[in-house]
């Protein structure tokens, strides 16, 4: 197993309501950020999948909200990948603060689709034994 993918990133005004406090919404723009670096350090660019009208496409979200980030905080996102198919995988994610507190546990399913006919296509190989090269067998996920 390969070490876990973490991505840090700050919190800016404009990630933030009136009060300083992370808007709901971009708790996914940070674990979609972090899921984009984890794909492109394996060499997968979305600028070359986009070209060859393939791509991974979010089926299912379940989210679970425990504390808020704010503004200036630094925040560590996990990637997690629980399963992987043929045409698809299933990852957990996690969003700590700078003091290592969750804020924000999610758990998305990803499909790998053909843009041109909307559906499921088996991912290339060097895709599929990239993520499996980070599954832990022992993750009992549970949000």
């Amino acid at each position: 197993m390969s070490e876990e993918f973490s991505f840090n990133c700050r919190v800016y005004f404009e990630d933030t309501d009136a009060g300083g406090i992370v808007y709901y919404a971009n708790y996914l723009k940070f674990c979609e950020r972090a899921r984009t670096e984890w794909l492109m350090q394996s060499g997968i660019s979305q600028v070359k999948l986009l070209n060859e009208k393939k791509g991974f496409v979010i089926r299912t979200i379940n989210g679970h909200y425990i504390k808020s980030a704010h503004l200036e905080d630094l925040l560590k996102v996990t990637v997690i990948p629980i399963k992987v198919g043929a045409c698809g995988l299933k990852i957990f994610q996690q969003i700590y603060n700078q003091r290592l507190e969750l804020l924000f546990e999610f758990e998305c399913s990803l499909a790998y689709i053909d843009f041109t006919t909307g559906r499921p296509i088996a991912m290339p190989k060097d895709a599929r034994d990239y993520i499996k090269s980070f599954l832990r067998e022992d993750l009992g996920v549970k949000i």
